[in-house]
């Protein structure tokens, strides 16, 4: 029970958005495997928690994506990165760029996303 100046929405909303924080720790606990280091200066601990959270903002990001693209109907988040990450990208000796070879499935999930190869 609660008393004060929040109204009943305002509190609602404040204990939804604590699921999203929630859920983006365990995000970073599992999927990005973030586990407690053995760094040894202050420095380096914030360096490795600065990626950790670049990388949560990504995923996050990546997920919204997913979603408005209804991709994650088919797609995990894992299993979409998995499937995009086959494509390779070479750089010759003259600077020239060549891309590999593009599967169905894969211009299907970056048409999806809006992405171009």
């Amino acid at each position: 029970m609660y008393r004060g100046d929040f109204s009943w929405m305002e509190c609602l909303s404040l204990y939804r958005s604590k699921d999203v924080v929630e859920k983006g720790f365990d995000v970073l606990k599992n999927d990005i495997d973030l586990m407690p280091s053995n760094l040894r200066t202050t420095n380096n601990l914030r360096g490795y928690l600065f990626v950790a959270f670049l990388a949560l903002i990504l995923r996050m990001k990546l997920t919204r994506m997913m979603i408005d693209a209804e991709l994650n109907k088919r797609y995990s988040v894992q299993g979409l990165i998995t499937e995009l990450e086959k494509i390779k990208i070479m750089v010759l000796t003259d600077g020239e760029k060549v891309t590999t070879e593009i599967t169905k499935k894969q211009r299907e999930i970056m048409d999806a996303l809006h992405m171009c190869a």
